[in-house]
Parts: structure tokens; C-alpha cells; sequence
């Protein structure tokens, strides 16, 4: 899941990171932009918590401060070890700093799926 320039991946996504990462870096970094990979680690949100929980389908949003806030649906927040990490991570130190969580149970029921989250927002 990324926004701008940064990467929420999980630990375990792919085969030789480091090298794509490094890559990644140093082509952005020629424009002029920094890159910012966070790692889920997989000791704190398993492979087989992430899915469930669609975590990876959630979406970053930039705000008009140039924070991030993370939509997510439901079962992240009522997965305990992925609730736990979500929370974590707003603390750390990342443009993430608020999570928004929606029931969409009824749009999964009805054929529609994890990576269609679409929200409508408006101003607060």
C-alpha cells in the first residue's frame, strides 16, 4: 500500500526487497524525492493476519497538513495483533498519525471486494 512517497509492505511481500528498495531509492532520489519503505514486521502481523483483516487493501490518504491518515475496513480493527501494530505505527515516527476504520461487510456480501474501497469524504 503506498501514497507519495511512501511503501507500507509487509516483511514478508517479496523475495530480495532490499535490492528493489535500493532501486526504488536511488531512481526517485535523481528526482529529487525521498524514499520511504515501512516494513510490517512479520513477528508483529503474520502473513495470514494480513489477509483476513485486508489490511494491505486499506488506502493513505494525504491531508491538507501533510499527514497521512490510513481507511481501513472493520477486521483490521477487530483483529487484535493488527489493531495493536495499527496503533504502534501512528506513534512511530511516519507521516501516518490516524486511522479511520468502516464497516463495509454489506459491499463485501454483495460482491464487492476488499481492494474496490472507495469512501466517500468530505470536509470536517
Amino acid at each position: 500500500m503506498s501514497n507519495g512517497n511512501l511503501l507500507l509492505h509487509h516483511q514478508k511481500a517479496s523475495i530480495n526487497q532490499s535490492v528493489a528498495f535500493t532501486e526504488i531509492a536511488r531512481k526517485l532520489q535523481q528526482l529529487g524525492v525521498y524514499f520511504m519503505p515501512l516494513e510490517v514486521p512479520a513477528a508483529k502481523v503474520s502473513a495470514s493476519d494480513a489477509v483476513p483483516t485486508y489490511l494491505f487493501n486499506s488506502q493513505l490518504l494525504t491531508k491538507a497538513d501533510g499527514k497521512m491518515l490510513m481507511v481501513m475496513p472493520e477486521e483490521s480493527r477487530r483483529h487484535a495483533r493488527v489493531w495493536a501494530y495499527l496503533n504502534e505505527l501512528i506513534q512511530g515516527d511516519n507521516p501516518i498519525e490516524e486511522l479511520r476504520v468502516f464497516d463495509l461487510r454489506e459491499i463485501m456480501c454483495n460482491g464487492g471486494e476488499p481492494a474496490c474501497l472507495l469512501v466517500v469524504l468530505n470536509d470536517m
